[in-house]
């Protein structure tokens, strides 16, 4: 639109915002109607970051998890296209078949291009939201961090994606020493494993369970670090009811409180089978390279292999110093809202409701008070998993992103773009998918 008036503002350049933009546009809205700011022209540049970091080759997601605007095909059946073969629908019938990241990357680029993602986004960091207009000309002034005014829009989605990464108090004051800091890393970021290396995984999360492997294949001797006796056997981040729609409406009846009690319990660490990696680390406690110990480190300072961490066991004594070559910590990400500096603004401005640490969210994801139906502003990702607990999933995402959308176009009072067209859109994409996949090479299924 004209002299920076949009219809729809998406803050934030991720997952959440390409499946967003793709909805919106398969519903009936023109790029010229949205803008995207973002640090990234490539919406799957961060996911991608952090795959490569974490070594990560499949996803934990199944068939249904994509970026396609309708349901059909699954990641299965443009797999069976692709590769012209039917196991990989037998394996989803199974749960056990699980999309490459080729694959997902390769179906981002696609529907970003066939929707015109880039033709929306602009380049910039978004540093304040203000609500402006009166009842008769609700909109949002989108600001970025040197306070200049870059855009109006009637609805925004808040699309910032996961806070910093999460260090344990040890860990994060131990970085602080030039001398240790290279030697401490978190899961997500890149990092070389060296052969004959001993090195300490914190975590029993799916991201830890990961980092054991990679240490095991790179030829190190890994020492797993965890708080609890065992992590979950759960194939999903959190079970699978809660990525159904009656899940999901059953968890929006209980209040803030007994939401994030029962996220507390459903995302305290779980892994899925993997058979190959199961192997691995079978194989590393019979040769003596794999050990768990259960407890947390209380001392890291440098030693002559690197560093030296001292353990205090979870049964009682510790483990006096144990020299190992460096820590990887697999604790994921800071929960509280207010380490993005965009949501403390809006906390700070606007007063919402908080449970703990958190946005205490509408059901509909809107950020109260602020939010209305004629003008939402409409939170996606991870610090919606208040009202949708898989929000940070690829299938979450979807299920904002579409809610999202249909209250926009009911708002705008905009008729939905045509069957033949619509599906036009959706079958360039879905060919063009299959197209790259079948030029990738096949991705080793885990399970």
């Amino acid at each position: 639109m004209a002299d920076g008036n949009y219809l729809v503002c998406i803050v934030g350049g991720g997952f959440g915002a390409l499946l967003t933009h793709t909805t919106l546009r398969y519903l009936g809205l023109e790029n010229d109607e949205i803008v995207i700011f973002g640090d990234q022209e490539d919406p799957v540049a961060t996911y991608r970051a952090f795959a490569w970091g974490l070594g990560q080759t499949v996803l934990r997601s199944e068939s249904e998890s994509h970026f396609l605007p309708a349901d059909w095909p699954t990641f299965a059946v443009l797999d069976m296209f692709a590769r012209r073969r039917l196991r990989s629908v037998i394996r989803s019938v199974n749960r056990t078949f699980n999309p490459g990241v080729p694959d997902i990357l390769a179906e981002a680029r696609a529907v970003a291009e066939t929707f015109g993602y880039r033709e929306s986004f602009q380049h910039g960091l978004v540093g304040d939201i203000v609500r402006a207009g009166g009842d008769g000309d609700a909109h949002f002034g989108i600001y970025d961090t040197a306070g200049t005014l870059r855009a109006r829009a009637r609805h925004v989605l808040v699309a910032v994606g996961h806070s910093p990464l999460f260090f344990p108090p040890v860990l994060e004051e131990a970085r602080r020493d030039p001398a240790v800091r290279e030697r401490i890393v978190q899961a997500y970021e890149p990092k070389h494993y060296a052969p004959g290396g001993r090195y300490v995984v914190v975590g029993s999360g799916i991201a830890g369970v990961n980092e054991w492997v990679n240490v095991l294949e790179a030829g190190g001797e890994c020492i797993a670090l965890r708080r609890t006796p065992a992590p979950d056997d759960q194939d999903l981040n959190v079970p699978r009811c809660l990525f159904e729609a009656y899940g999901i409406d059953a968890f929006q009846q209980l209040d803030h409180a007994q939401r994030l009690r029962l996220l507390g319990q459903v995302l305290r660490g779980t892994t899925p089978q993997r058979r190959n990696w199961q192997s691995l680390i079978a194989d590393g406690y019979a040769n003596g390279t794999f050990r768990e110990v259960i407890g947390e480190i209380t001392g890291v300072g440098p030693g002559p292999e690197g560093l030296v961490v001292d353990i205090a066991l979870q049964a009682g004594g510790s483990t006096g110093p144990l020299h190992v070559t460096g820590v990887s910590a697999a604790t994921g990400f800071r929960k509280d809202a207010a380490s993005q500096p965009l949501l403390k603004r809006l906390i700070e401005r606007y007063h919402p409701p908080m449970e703990g640490p958190r946005i205490a969210l509408d059901g509909n994801c809107g950020i109260p008070p602020v939010d209305r139906p004629d003008s939402r502003l409409c939170m996606i990702g991870i610090h919606a998993n208040i009202v949708v607990p898989n929000g940070d999933t690829i299938a979450g995402l979807k299920y904002i992103a579409r809610r999202f959308s249909m209250d926009v176009m009911r708002a705008e009072r905009r008729a939905h773009r045509g069957f033949l067209e619509r599906n036009t859109l959706h079958l360039r994409a879905m060919r063009r998918t299959i197209a790259d996949m079948a030029a990738l090479p096949d991705t080793r299924q885990l399970s």
